[in-house]
């Protein structure tokens, strides 16, 4: 971990066994720098992991950089004398330009102090991997890889940002740079953070680009191309033979290709692979999993997920550095990291292969917005008010459940594109549910203004290239902060479908060959891995997704509803007052009466307490 601070209060002794004003309670083994101005701490906390171990470089003139995280190009680097990846760091920043940064390949947190103009610059790779959080008032600048670390400072305090706290209802995740801690922000991907003269100023140095597309080049050469580029992401994120390997392993085509390609890398050392399972025809996909640990030798884990491992919370919560709630999905992470721990010290993932190739569902259902959206609007109101009042069922992907998740987000404005189909509350439902103290803080400010300007930002030519180019900013952040969980169990999660240079090749890639026919989502990646993968894999036809049947079991399973009811119980919420308690009464019994699916609200304001519980107050 990293934490530090710069400005007037600043004056740290190098060798000092803590450092002031309440920087950090616990450094035992930590590298320190400090220079009148500036002082940071390298730290050791929790178990170790390959990413958690930080590195440093010293340069004779008092200069210093740290970094959290992995460079993996760092070879490209060392032909230049460049040496480690702190030491990388530093050079690139020793210039004081931050358009060399988009060199780096990893996954990072870093810190660069120039002695001689007295710039302190953080640094945050490309996509966000590593977070990195800072805290600015009139005294300087305050900073860390972790916000529980941040909130340990006596400056830093802990009253909520109602703007934030709105965005994290309306999207189960505040998808902004400002966090649910007032003054507390996050260094955007892709950015530099530059301190001078007193001053704090972003620069980005990265940002992902959809406006040139390929043009002349065959399906075939991109089928080459791509297969190249995912076996070095791959390659890049495979250290030595000293770390024993693992990977996450669900059944579906993104998990399915990392491992596959990995497995000829490695030899026969073993790959340990991991998924999980609930009962239900509509969420296990466990037999694609076990065809594919069969066909590429792997110790394959099934870890069972039943209701009762929701005991677990406390601890899954007390490892979020910001609150995210993804109705069970979180927790298996969990559980899945608990697993690994111990039998291997890396797991490799699937994770971005819906943003790199159109995977997701909600990208088809922009297509069919698009056409429904020509239907006159009274019609179309009728329309969605009607489905609106259909019962829920069991299933998780009903034709039911789809129309009436369709009818209720088209609600929302289209110029949030993919973001409107991941939105729990209209502007009047929030409205509802929150006291007034809490809807006065926020003022009138619009709570997706930032995301709609995103895609303003967009240079695509196509809806679709929009819509990804967004996903980048947004819920992409979502994915990584869930896979920072499994480091609890010493267990580092790698990403090699959010290699920089694989994404801004597949940002290149013309919409049509990724979402074929307006229906047929990944087709490039389907037909770039055929022949690859087994063929039950590449074209099976009843893809589900990896989910955890939360709302069936907050009906059905009694530790669930228990757990519900008790965080969520009137008292608690009067006592915290942020919310109407009624009106979470009435979510409550609706749900359990299968009138409407409240799973996602009700489980995002159980995460929400138990986040508040732990690093704000009772």
């Amino acid at each position: 971990m990293i934490i530090g601070q710069i400005g007037k209060t600043t004056d740290v002794p190098l060798a000092a066994p803590t450092l002031r004003d309440g920087l950090s309670e616990s450094l035992a083994g930590a590298v320190f720098f400090s220079h009148h101005y500036a002082a940071v701490a390298l730290t050791k906390t929790g178990v170790a992991t390959l990413d958690g171990e930080g590195k440093s470089y010293q340069h004779p003139d008092g200069g210093f950089a740290v970094i959290q995280g992995n460079i993996y190009n760092h070879a490209e680097f060392a032909a230049a004398g460049a040496g480690e990846d702190a030491r990388i760091v530093f050079n690139l920043c020793a210039g004081g330009e931050c358009d060399s940064f988009a060199r780096l390949n990893g996954g990072f947190a870093a810190v660069h102090w120039s002695a001689a103009q007295h710039r302190l610059t953080l640094l945050r790779d490309h996509l966000g991997i590593e977070p990195l959080y800072y805290y600015e008032n009139g005294d300087g600048l305050l900073f860390s890889t972790s916000l529980r670390s941040l909130l340990q400072h006596r400056r830093v305090g802990r009253e909520l940002d109602p703007l934030a706290l709105y965005r994290y209802l309306l999207f189960n995740y505040n998808p902004a740079t400002e966090t649910l801690i007032k003054r507390v922000k996050k260094v955007p991907p892709g950015h530099a953070l530059v301190f001078e003269q007193g001053r704090t100023r972003l620069q980005r140095y990265w940002d992902l680009s959809y406006r040139d597309q390929f043009a002349g080049k065959s399906e075939p050469e991109y089928r080459e191309e791509l297969l190249a580029l995912l076996r070095e992401a791959i390659r890049l994120r495979l250290p030595d033979a000293a770390f024993r390997p693992g990977a996450f392993l669900s059944g579906g085509m993104d998990s399915s290709s990392v491992v596959g390609l990995m497995r000829p890398m490695l030899g026969d050392a073993p790959i340990h692979t991991f998924s999980f399972r609930c009962e239900g025809k509509s969420f296990d996909e466990s037999a694609y999993a076990r065809i594919m640990a069969t066909r590429y030798h792997t110790h394959h884990h099934q870890v069972e997920f039943p209701p009762d491992e929701v005991r677990h919370l406390e601890a899954l919560v007390g490892q979020m550095d910001e609150p995210f709630s993804d109705i069970g999905i979180e927790l298996a992470s969990f559980l899945l990291g608990r697993e690994a721990g111990g039998r291997v010290h890396y797991v490799l993932t699937g994770d971005g292969g819906d943003e790199l190739f159109a995977g997701h569902p909600v990208y088809l259902a922009d297509n069919v917005a698009r056409k429904f959206e020509l239907v006159p609007r009274l019609l179309r109101r009728v329309v969605t008010g009607t489905f609106q009042h259909l019962p829920d069922t069991d299933d998780k992907k009903s034709l039911t459940v789809k129309l009436k998740r369709f009818s209720y987000s088209c609600n929302f404005p289209a110029t949030l594109y993919s973001n409107r189909w991941r939105m729990y509350y209209t502007d009047a439902e929030v409205r509802h549910l929150c006291r007034a103290e809490i809807l006065a803080s926020v003022n009138g400010t619009d709570p997706t203004r930032a995301i709609a300007e995103l895609y303003d930002r967009a240079d695509g030519a196509d809806d679709l290239s929009r819509t990804l180019y967004g996903d980048y900013h947004t819920v992409v952040d979502f994915y990584l902060r869930r896979l920072q969980l499994i480091r609890a169990f010493g267990v580092e999660a790698r990403t090699p479908m959010f290699d920089p240079r694989l994404v801004e090749y597949a940002a290149r890639i013309p919409a049509a060959l990724k979402i074929r026919n307006a229906k047929e989502t990944k087709y490039i990646l389907h037909r770039t891995m055929a022949g690859v993968l087994p063929d039950e894999i590449v074209f099976r036809k009843d893809k589900l997704g990896h989910s955890v049947p939360m709302k069936n079991w907050m009906r059905d399973a009694r530790p669930v509803r228990e757990l519900i009811t008790s965080v969520l119980s009137p008292e608690a919420l009067r006592r915290r007052g942020f919310f109407n308690s009624e009106v979470v009464q009435t979510m409550i019994k609706e749900h359990l009466r299968r009138r409407h699916n409240h799973s996602h609200r009700l489980w995002s304001l159980m995460m929400l307490e138990l986040w508040l519980q732990k690093n704000v107050s009772r």
